[in-house]
């Protein structure tokens, strides 16, 4: 390897590192965090806590290490192009591509690593890890009293709507189903409190339930009274349940009876996707010749040619007529009744179809993002790396900010896109690569913008070409430079007169400040000659650096450039704010279409990465104004409007600075 390679891998590697570590420590305490409630108070010891953690920091990958690589990418080329290190390649033949070489063969061999680590490493970790937490809750019974769900303790299943105290063990509107000797549910126990007690030394819970009923099914011999359903009902003030531990306390911590898709590879995915399609067709096809046969029609379409002919009938429109009035609304009634039984099966069938439907896209996702997440790191390099090149910054500041800009957006359509491929909106493949579908050709275009050392936006040829399809050329212009030559041009009598009471120093900052003194070009050039004749040369002017003001004009082309800037930043702030506006609003309004709303959400993601952009190269130039005026209340005027109305109303913000900004450009001498 060179030592150009060396020291770029060196470089980016190190910023890696460091980032990856610093997210997933993050992402790590939000886990923690997460399930604090659970682990917290339960008497774990710290091996199995960090057992748990170990478990659960191989499922952050997919959300880290795509992270990781953006922001460090963009930190690390940024500061390359920052120190001049970039000039320095490029002046001696190395292209991007070149300085890009090595980190490209580590980024698609770090894909492929992630690819086999998600394939295997992380179905590993959900097997672990799920199978830990099933057999917890099991050796901790507090942990498997979930709130508003049923939760099985023993031989009970219990609800609660609430848990609280100290360690969770007051228990509010408490719901028990109990199985019987014959396991099945025969006692029910409702109650407004309860509370959960033990000893350390004891291996019974104690359940204390308060102000409730308890209903018990009868079971008798006797069929008699089996028809009459006996059942007993007891309404206490308090009742104690004792619940045997000891079975639960000899639950195996290792033990892995439990398996999900979520523990699967795609081999696994794939075969448990076809035999889940293959099972759902054949129940969609048998219940629907169910149904088919349901309506009679197999029997009227039979052969008729061994029917017997019977004796005519008196015939009747409405078979009704033939029925007395109170058979009649028997046969209604049977009717309805049946009607409204074949409404509810389909209704219940409907929901079940679009259960199993659910469940296989959501498989089909999972599979679609063990490559997805591969491909999404190499993508998100090349977004990364040649934008840190444009932006031209390195460090935690402007480069992080984008990071996280570009990633939200990239996440938030991932999310959106799993979400809208579930409820089968959109095919599931799509779904899982739509975000890596959109990140793609913006990584061409920075690509392509950094390799040609252009900015991250050019403007100009894009209006010209737009105004060159639209407006026909005229005379006009011709006209308009005539008449700018016409005012320029001055006669020497007024221009001597005018300039021959002022002072050599006078007349020396006039050439050196013309535009502040609103003369015109013709005028300066009129009173260099004068200048040139009292031995005052243009050479010498130049020396003295006195012919023109450098730092006016750096103001003024900075003032040009946030003009621009800022011009930018309200045509697409305007346009952000509508589609962000939009979608919430036709939301509620209206269901829009799953495309709809995946255009409206590209657009705004759009629009607003650009207002940002040139909001920051705004600040950026108004800085470097503020800077060579000397006078700072601009910029903090700019500032504590923006602190104080916000960003929403920035087009105000616009207004009052840009004149103010002209105003102060003219105090430079």
């Amino acid at each position: 390897m060179k030592i150009l390679d060396r020291y770029i891998l060196k470089s980016y590697l190190f910023t890696f590192l460091t980032v990856f570590v610093i997210f997933m420590f993050i992402f790590i305490l939000q886990t923690v965090w997460l399930f604090i409630g659970e682990l917290a108070g339960k008497g774990l010891d710290a091996g199995i806590i960090l057992k748990f953690l170990f478990y659960t920091a191989p499922k952050l990958i997919p959300l880290v290490l795509p992270l990781s690589i953006l922001v460090s990418s963009i930190m690390t080329f940024g500061r390359f192009a920052e120190s001049y290190e970039f000039a320095a390649m490029k002046s001696t033949g190395i292209s991007l591509q070149r300085a890009m070489r090595s980190l490209i063969v580590f980024i698609v061999l770090l894909g492929i690593g992630t690819f086999f680590f998600s394939n295997n490493v992380i179905p590993w970790s959900e097997f672990k890890q799920y199978n830990l937490r099933k057999n917890l809750a099991k050796k901790k019974p507090a942990l498997a009293i979930g709130e508003g769900v049923f939760n099985d303790i023993g031989n009970i299943n219990i609800k609660v709507d609430n848990k609280y105290g100290e360690n969770d063990q007051l228990l509010d509107n408490v719901i028990i189903h109990q199985k019987s000797n014959d396991k099945k549910n025969r006692i029910v126990m409702k109650s407004k409190k309860g509370e959960l007690k033990s000893r350390p030394d004891s291996d019974i819970l104690q359940m204390v339930l308060f102000d409730g009923n308890r209903y018990e099914d009868v079971k008798s011999n006797d069929p008699r009274d089996m028809l009459r359903m006996q059942h007993a009902k007891v309404s206490f003030d308090k009742y104690i349940m004792n619940i045997d531990l000891r079975d639960v306390d000899k639950v195996d911590l290792t033990a892995t009876d439990h398996s999900t898709y979520k523990m699967f590879n795609v081999q696994q995915l794939y075969d448990t996707i076809a035999g889940s399609e293959r099972r759902y067709d054949q129940e969609k096809i048998g219940y629907g010749n169910n149904m088919y046969k349901r309506t009679g029609i197999v029997i009227i379409q039979r052969d008729t040619t061994n029917i017997v002919q019977l004796d005519s009938v008196n015939a009747s429109d409405n078979a009704l007529n033939i029925l007395s009035l109170k058979n009649k609304k028997r046969a209604l009634d049977i009717s309805i009744t049946s009607i409204k039984g074949r409404r509810t099966t389909l209704e219940n069938t409907q929901n079940r179809f679009e259960l199993i439907e659910k469940k296989i896209n959501h498989q089909k996702i999972y599979m679609h993002d063990k490559f997805a997440v591969a491909i999404a790191c190499i993508i998100l390099f090349f977004v990364g790396a040649p934008l840190g090149a444009i932006i031209r910054k390195g460090g935690i500041g402007l480069p992080m900010v984008i990071a996280v800009c570009l990633f939200l957006a990239y996440h938030f359509i991932g999310i959106f896109g799993k979400n809208s491929a579930e409820d089968g909106s959109i095919p599931p493949w799509l779904g899982t690569w739509l975000s890596s579908m959109i990140m793609l050709p913006l990584s061409i275009y920075f690509t392509r913008r950094a390799t040609s050392d252009q900015g991250l936006f050019s403007f100009a040829g894009f209006f010209i070409t737009l105004k060159n399809l639209f407006v026909k050329p005229t005379d006009e212009d011709e006209k308009d430079v005539a008449y700018e030559k016409a005012v320029i041009t001055i006669s020497d009598e007024e221009s001597t007169e005018k300039f021959s009471s002022l002072s050599d120093k006078q007349l020396i900052d006039v050439v050196r400040n013309y535009q502040q003194y609103d003369y015109t070009e013709g005028e300066r050039s009129l009173v260099v000659e004068m200048l040139a004749k009292k031995g005052i040369t243009q050479e010498r002017l130049q020396i003295m650096g006195a012919f023109e003001n450098k730092k006016y004009e750096t103001a003024k082309e900075n003032y040009a450039a946030f003009t621009k800037s800022s011009k930018l930043s309200l045509y697409f702030y305007v346009p952000f704010l509508i589609t962000a506006l939009a979608l919430p609003i036709l939301n509620n309004n209206m269901e829009l279409q799953s495309w709809q709303k995946i255009g409206l959400i590209v657009l705004a993601v759009i629009f607003g990465v650009l207002f940002l952009y040139n909001f920051i190269r705004t600040n950026i130039f108004l800085k470097s104004i503020t800077d060579a005026t000397g006078n700072e209340s601009t910029n903090k005027l700019f500032n504590g409007i923006i602190a104080i109305l916000g960003i929403p109303l920035y087009f105000i913000a616009f207004f009052l600075i840009r004149n103010r900004v002209k105003q102060d450009i003219k105090s430079i001498l």
